[in-house]
C-alpha cells in the first residue's frame, strides 16, 4: 500500500521543477530585455525621424557612447565587487584639465596623457584605500571625492576653459577618424576587448565575482577581497582618466564642468546591461549594449526636439525601473 507521503513526493518534485524552470526563465528574460528594448527604441526613432538611421548618425551615436561605455566597463567590475563609484564624472573633468594645462604650457603630449591617466588612477587609489583600509562605504567615499575632484578642477582653472593646440594629442585620443570609423570608437573597442578578457577569462574576474557574490565565503576561500575592491576602484579611476583624455581631444580643450551627471549615464548603462547593483554578477557585453541604449535614447530625444532636462528625468526613471526589475527577477 502506497503511503500518503509517497503520493506527495511526485507533486513536490513537480513544484520544485516548476520553480527552477521559472527561475531560469526570469534570468533569461532579464538578460534579453535590454536587447529587446534597444531594438524597440531604434525602430520607434527610425519611424519618428528620417535622420536617425543614417550612417553618419549611427557613427555619431557610437562616438557619443564611447566614454560612457569605457567607464561603464570599469564600473561593471566595481558593481560586481559590491562597491560603487560616484566620482567618475568629476575625476574625468580633473584629468581633462590637468592634461590641458600641460599641453597649453607647451608640454609633450605623451607627458600630458600620462598626467591625465595618473590623476584618474590616483583618485581611484584614494577611493580604494579609504574603502578597504578606513572601512568607509564606497558610496560615501566616492561622494566625497566627487566634490574634491570637481572643486580642484574648478579652482585651478578659475572655472574657465583651458584651450590648447596640439594635433598629435587630439588625433591620438579621438578627434579624428581611421577610415570611416571614429578614433573614439576604436578606443572603445580596445577597452572592451581588454576588460572582457579580464572579466571572463582570468582569475581576477572570478575573484571580483566571488567578492561581490559572497564576501565571507570569498575570504574563507583565500581571496584577498580588500585587494580586489581596491583594484576595481583603481581601474574605475583610470577609466575616468582615459575618458577625460578622449573628451579633451574631442573638445580641443579642458573644461572643469565636463562630466557632470556622467555617473547617472554610466550606472544606468551598467545596470540596464544586466550587472547587479547588489554585487556578484556582471556582464561586459551587457554594459556595451546598455551604453548604446542610453546613447540611442539621448540621440533620438534630441532629434525629436526634447530638451536635456526631460532626458535626465527619463534616465532617472529608467534606473529605478531597471533596479526594480532586477530585484524582482533575481
Amino acid at each position: 500500500m502506497i503511503s500518503e507521503t509517497s503520493k506527495q513526493e511526485p507533486e513536490a518534485q513537480r513544484e520544485r521543477n516548476y520553480g527552477s524552470a521559472w527561475a531560469v526563465t526570469r534570468t533569461r528574460l532579464r538578460q534579453w530585455m535590454v536587447y529587446l528594448a534597444l531594438i524597440v527604441l531604434m525602430v520607434a526613432f527610425a519611424f519618428a525621424s528620417p535622420q536617425f538611421l543614417t550612417v553618419s548618425n549611427i557613427l555619431n551615436i557610437a562616438k557619443q557612447t564611447a566614454v560612457v561605455s569605457i567607464i561603464g566597463f570599469a564600473m561593471t567590475f566595481v558593481l560586481t565587487a559590491g562597491e560603487i563609484d560616484l566620482s567618475i564624472g568629476a575625476v574625468m573633468a580633473l584629468s581633462s584639465v590637468v592634461a590641458s594645462f600641460v599641453l597649453r604650457d607647451g608640454g609633450n603630449w605623451v607627458v600630458a596623457s600620462v598626467a591625465g591617466l595618473v590623476t584618474g588612477a590616483l583618485f581611484g587609489l584614494l577611493n580604494g584605500l579609504l574603502t578597504t583600509r578606513a572601512k568607509i562605504p564606497s558610496f560615501l567615499v566616492t561622494l566625497g571625492s566627487m566634490g574634491i575632484a570637481r572643486g580642484i578642477a574648478l579652482t585651478i582653472t578659475g572655472t574657465l576653459t583651458i584651450v590648447f593646440i596640439n594635433d598629435p594629442f587630439t588625433e591620438f585620443w579621438g578627434a579624428g577618424d581611421i577610415g570611416p570609423i571614429p578614433t573614439m570608437v576604436i578606443w572603445m573597442g580596445i577597452v572592451f576587448v581588454t576588460t572582457y578578457f579580464l572579466y571572463k577569462h582570468t582569475i581576477i574576474g572570478r575573484f571580483v565575482q566571488a567578492t561581490g557574490g559572497n564576501l565571507t565565503a570569498a575570504r574563507f576561500s583565500g581571496v584577498n577581497t580588500d585587494a580586489i575592491k581596491l583594484f576595481t576602484l583603481v581601474i574605475s579611476g583610470l577609466a575616468a582618466g582615459l575618458g577625460g583624455l578622449l573628451t579633451t581631444a574631442r573638445l580641443y580643450a579642458g573644461r572643469p564642468y565636463v562630466g557632470e551627471g556622467l555617473e547617472l549615464d554610466v550606472i544606468a548603462a551598467v545596470i540596464l546591461g544586466g550587472t547587479s547593483l547588489f554585487g556578484g554578477k556582471g556582464t561586459i557585453v551587457g554594459t556595451l549594449v546598455g551604453a548604446f541604449l542610453i546613447g540611442v535614447l539621448n540621440n533620438g530625444l534630441i532629434l525629436l526636439g526634447i530638451g536635456t532636462n526631460v532626458q535626465v528625468i527619463i534616465k532617472g526613471v529608467i534606473i529605478i525601473a531597471a533596479v526594480f526589475f532586477a530585484e524582482k527577477t533575481s
